[in-house]
């Protein structure tokens, strides 16, 4: 008997090649901002700061934005979407600081959504992301032995310094609390795929 594999779900995910040169500039950007914006914004985050999404005016961010660009025209050749052109429509950083700072779960806007870890600490918050092929009608959930890629509910991701996670802005997903109260630092984005057929036709 042959089985049929259907809807999967893709998570790209890279080590941004120069962490190790901008990371230092990346650090001062984002604390920087944040200083600039001390109110920030609530939406998902819980206890958390969350900036405003204008991260992308930032010129010191540009090398991240310029790598997450291309990862997304992978992630549409994958996906076999038409002839795009990318553009980040927001950007913000998020610091967790404490066990109570974690994020409900929600989805994004626009084509893609991704992040890039600045500052994880070992034991920070797990993303996590939810099966969207699952629902509570269905009763086989209380019945699975082993977790695997057809049953699992979520997938749950250990942040690391310097990666990069990208995915259809579709997948729900949240983060949870670190088990510690140092900070976690991450950057937190959006793309829009727009049909290079539209750009042309709209010049």
């Amino acid at each position: 008997m042959n089985s049929i594999q259907i809807f999967a779900t893709p998570i790209w995910e890279s080590i941004f090649p120069s962490f190790a040169e901008n990371r230092e500039q990346f650090l001062n950007c984002v604390t920087e901002f944040r200083r600039s914006n001390p109110e920030g914004v609530s939406k998902s985050n819980v206890n958390g700061y969350r900036s405003p999404g204008t991260l992308t005016r930032e010129t010191a961010m540009a090398p991240l934005f310029e790598y997450v660009s291309q990862m997304a025209l992978k992630a549409i050749f994958d996906m076999q979407l038409v002839n795009c052109d990318i553009a980040l429509t927001a950007a913000w950083v998020n610091f967790n600081e404490s066990r109570n700072h974690y994020d409900l779960e929600h989805v994004h806007q626009d084509t893609f959504s991704g992040v890039f870890y600045l500052q994880a600490p070992q034991g920070s918050g797990k993303i996590s992301f939810t099966n969207p092929g699952l629902n509570p009608l269905w009763q086989g959930s209380m019945l699975v032995d082993k977790k695997n890629k057809f049953n699992a509910d979520r997938l749950k991701i250990e942040p690391k310094e310097g990666q990069v996670l990208l995915w259809p802005s579709y997948l729900a997903h949240s983060v949870e609390s670190n088990s510690h109260d140092e900070t976690r630092i991450s950057v937190s984005f959006n793309l829009i795929c727009i049909p290079k057929e539209y750009v042309e036709h709209t010049k």
